[in-house]
């Protein structure tokens, strides 16, 4: 057999695995959806600057593995490539796909895991599950710490307080305020006798005993001691120390990579970021300590993804991450971020700026609200209603005042009567009470005349108004003052026992 090498079919070959590769490369990457932002709302354009989605979310994340979180009026789900809601935006948040599954939790803050379809493959019902680290999770469950694999099936619950998750083959454990290392199987390898730890940084972590900083490797051997006090915050490559109260930066090795001279240093975020203060002021510098933004500000803190909030001088404005403003303005006030949009005040009047610093609607109200479901309540001529994202008028400008939206509801006041009205701007209890709460469990408190009673959701009165005091609903049943004494009732208003 002859085993010589064609040398035109081997250049032919190798042309066309090249071609190949790119060709999957462009393809691959024009399935990739780029995000843009439009007078605060997210949309998805192609590779070619196509919409493919337009804009309506109000944040979104990078996409990973195909599927990109999205949020819209407080719901948060997935979308593909496509720009397909693959994943029904029912969630409070949720992280990135990896291996196929993503962590996410609901509105009690409840923990579960899901496939790429949306099956809910471990149920929502842990208060913290870790990401995948050396093939298994950490997670949490009623004040409980145990392990469970990549797909959530538990393993072990340990007797510890708490789990930090694993690097690089171990997970910091804290027992009795001690802290020290376990493997993978719950198997103590470096006993809890530290009064502080940080993960491994790959073969060396750094921990601190009776105000002395030590560099151990997996075994707990002492590699050397360092000539500093205090340890600070941690990431995956370096630790922040300090000395006589002053803070610098270690890096994995234990070389000083930031000399010990600011007051403090924040974490580093995912850019290599970081806050500091000295003298009283705080600035940005990098994993390296390079000074970014200089120590020139009372208050300074991320904004959007490359913008920071600062204050100066009783001003506040936007700053991108080399210290130059990007704001139009410098505002008496700027708020947090709420659905992308974050309140402002100007020369007494309120309007909203959208995460890269720009004005998103301009200052010409009395007051704002934050953004919930999609829509803020402002005052404008003395007068309530709420707009959204686009400054549509959504429910009109027509009352005395209006509340926030809680549970797609807001109370309204006409003079000096008390109502309600749906996030569809609905009025589904009409204002003539002189006092009412918000809906719980189906039922809603009214007060007129002095005594309290209960509406349903379709604002009919199924308890009487005949209590001096009331609370809401809780499992089935209410507290009410009746003359001198308190007794319970069902839904009905019929008194039943404690």
């Amino acid at each position: 057999m002859n085993s010589a090498i064609n040398p035109a079919l081997f250049m032919k070959n190798l042309i066309t695995a090249f071609l190949f590769l790119i060709v999957s490369s462009f393809f691959a990457q024009a399935q990739q959806l780029k995000a843009f932002n439009e007078k605060g709302l997210i949309g998805f354009k192609d590779i070619t600057g196509r919409v493919v989605v337009a804009p309506k979310y109000d944040y979104t994340k990078e996409f990973s593995e195909g599927l990109a979180l999205v949020e819209l009026n407080n719901a948060n789900g997935y979308i593909n490539n496509k720009g397909q809601e693959v994943v029904k935006l029912k969630y409070y948040g949720g992280y990135d796909f990896q291996n196929g599954v993503a962590i996410v939790y609901n509105y009690s803050l409840k923990h579960g895991i899901i496939d790429t379809k949306g099956n809910e493959i471990v149920p929502l019902k842990y208060d913290r599950i870790g990401e995948v680290s050396d093939g298994v999770r950490v997670f949490e469950l009623n004040k409980k710490y145990g392990v469970m694999d990549k797909n959530g099936k538990e393993l072990f619950i340990t007797p510890y307080d708490r789990i930090s998750g694993f690097a690089n083959g171990f997970a910091l454990i804290t027992k009795d305020k001690k802290q020290g290392y376990m493997d993978k199987f719950g198997k103590i390898v470096i006993p809890a006798v530290y009064d502080e730890a940080t993960y491994f940084l790959g073969a060396n972590a750094f921990v601190e005993k009776e105000n002395k900083i030590y560099m151990i490797d997996t075994k707990g051997n002492i590699i050397k001691t360092l000539a500093y006090d205090k340890l600070g915050f941690s990431g995956e490559k370096a630790v922040n120390v300090k000395l006589n109260g002053k803070t610098g930066r270690l890096n994995a090795w234990g070389k000083e990579v930031i000399p010990p001279v600011y007051d403090g240093i924040g974490r580093f975020n995912a850019n290599g970021q970081a806050t500091f203060t000295a003298n009283k002021k705080k600035g940005l510098i990098d994993i390296n300590g390079r000074i970014l933004i200089p120590a020139a500000y009372d208050e300074l803190s991320p904004f959007g993804r490359a913008t920071y909030q600062a204050a100066q001088d009783g001003k506040e404005m936007i700053l991108d991450t080399l210290g130059n403003q990007v704001s139009p303005n410098k505002y008496e006030k700027i708020g947090y971020d709420s659905e992308g949009l974050a309140l402002m005040v100007t020369n007494g009047k309120y309007g909203f700026l959208n995460r890269e610093g720009k004005e998103a609607i301009a200052p010409k109200y009395q007051f704002v609200g934050d953004f919930y479901y999609g829509m803020a309540r402002v005052k404008l001529n003395n007068l309530w209603g709420f707009i959204d994202k686009s400054e549509r008028v959504v429910i009109p400008i027509q009352y005395t005042f209006v509340t926030g939206m809680i549970l797609y509801h807001a109370k309204i006041r006409v003079g000096e009567k008390w109502g309600m009205i749906s996030d569809k701007g609905k009025v589904v209890i009409e204002p003539v009470y002189s006092d009412l709460g918000f809906f719980s469990e189906g039922r809603v408190k009214v007060k007129i005349d002095g005594k309290w009673g209960f509406l349903d959701e379709e604002g009919k009165l199924v308890v009487q108004n005949l209590y001096a005091e009331v609370e809401d609903f809780d499992e089935g049943k209410a507290i009410v003052t009746l003359g001198d004494k308190k007794i319970k009732i069902d839904k009905n208003g019929k008194q039943v026992e404690n």
